[in-house]
């Protein structure tokens, strides 16, 4: 089971690997900077909407996520 911190990293890990700033992920997904702020950060009661978006804006620029194993957890890659 991967862990809603773990999401959170994994996204983080995405829009860096997309080469894009918090405030032109927080564009292309259509939330606040503030929210992809509070995802990136771990913290709570973030809508799992807004994560969706962020994930959806990050596979637009080209990220795959790759799910987690027993071996590994989740991870990005272009």
């Amino acid at each position: 089971m991967v862990s809603i911190s773990e999401i959170m990293l994994v996204l983080r890990a995405g829009r860096a690997l997309a080469g894009l700033s918090q405030e032109e992920l927080a564009e292309a997904s259509g939330v606040s900077r503030q929210i992809v702020v509070r995802i990136e950060k771990g913290e709570g009661n973030v809508l799992v909407e807004a994560g969706s978006k962020v994930r959806a804006a990050l596979e637009e620029k080209g990220v795959a996520f790759i799910d987690a194993t027993r071996d590994h957890g989740p991870g990005v890659a272009m």
